[in-house]
């Protein structure tokens, strides 16, 4: 096990040293974790072009007294399958993982492709969610019989990032993809070392499209048992109010939250109202 610090910038802990570690996954492949604290357990999930980073400040803003795991679905020797084979039931055997390794049922938080994952565990493991919080999550699937239009603009995102990809325009690919989410723009005002290992990372983790067209369907959202938070930001794509749209007219207890003044990626750009959100419908 190793030993870190994150240190914080506003409301600071005593004590905000976190640790990481290994786990062996039913599937028997292995996932790296952080976690911090003793307590309640609060699972987090990043979204796909993330890692666990993404809920530094969020954690940094948490109360003391819950034990938080987040997980880092690709770093430090995590394997969630084979590139061009994987499915979302590979990222759910993570969460499997640590539902095991705290020995409880567990609050579950998902951002993005986290999200799409989480609702995949709510479905098809409720005894391992005692509640369900999802940021903006990326089951595109669910669009394609409820929302045809927020459907064609996602596949034709998808198509020309898989068409950049083929010819190995990398750059292009993702610079798309990163405004689409972030911004016109956004990728461009990056310093270029950052651009460099950013892509250099995604290339190892092959199709990030494939396993959001499957995985999760309306069925399974109506076998969703937990009290379900659904939050969205208010300065989101029309694609991603689709997707909570769905989520939350099916999935049976769901209620919505929106962030004001937030786009999809809130974990980072607006942490503290996020925090305060989660908290707010988090069951003790």
């Amino acid at each position: 096990m190793e030993t870190a610090m994150w240190p914080s910038s506003a409301e600071p802990h005593d004590d905000l040293r976190v640790s990481a570690q290994t786990l062996t996954t039913p599937l028997g492949h292995p996932v790296r974790i952080i976690e911090r604290g003793v307590g309640r357990p609060v699972v987090f999930l990043h979204s796909g072009v993330g890692s666990a980073g993404e809920w530094k400040q969020v954690w940094e803003l948490w109360p003391k007294d819950w034990h938080l795991v987040a997980v880092d679905a690709y770093r430090g020797g995590s394997s969630p399958g084979s590139a061009g084979a994987r499915r979302l039931d590979h990222y759910a055997d993570q969460v499997y993982a640590v539902a095991d390794h705290v020995g409880e049922p567990v609050r579950l938080v998902g951002f993005s492709w986290g999200g799409a994952t989480a609702l995949r565990v709510a479905a098809v493991a409720s005894h391992l969610v005692t509640s369900l919080a999802v940021i903006e999550p990326e089951a595109y699937g669910l669009l394609r019989t409820q929302d045809t239009d927020a459907y064609a603009e996602i596949c034709r995102l998808r198509d020309r990032w898989r068409a950049h990809v083929r010819v190995g325009q990398w750059h292009e690919a993702f610079e798309e993809f990163i405004d689409f989410y972030n911004g016109a723009g956004s990728f461009a005002r990056w310093p270029r070392e950052r651009q460099q290992a950013f892509l250099a990372v995604q290339r190892t983790r092959g199709d990030l499209w494939d396993v959001l067209f499957d995985g999760v369907a309306v069925d399974d959202l109506t076998a969703i048992a937990a009290p379900t938070h659904v939050i969205e930001g208010s300065r989101s794509s029309a694609v991603d109010h689709a997707i909570c749209h769905v989520v939350r007219t099916h999935v049976p207890s769901a209620r919505r939250q929106v962030i004001a003044g937030a786009g999809h990626m809130m974990p980072l750009t607006h942490p503290r109202p996020l925090t305060r959100a989660l908290l707010s419908r988090m069951p003790r």
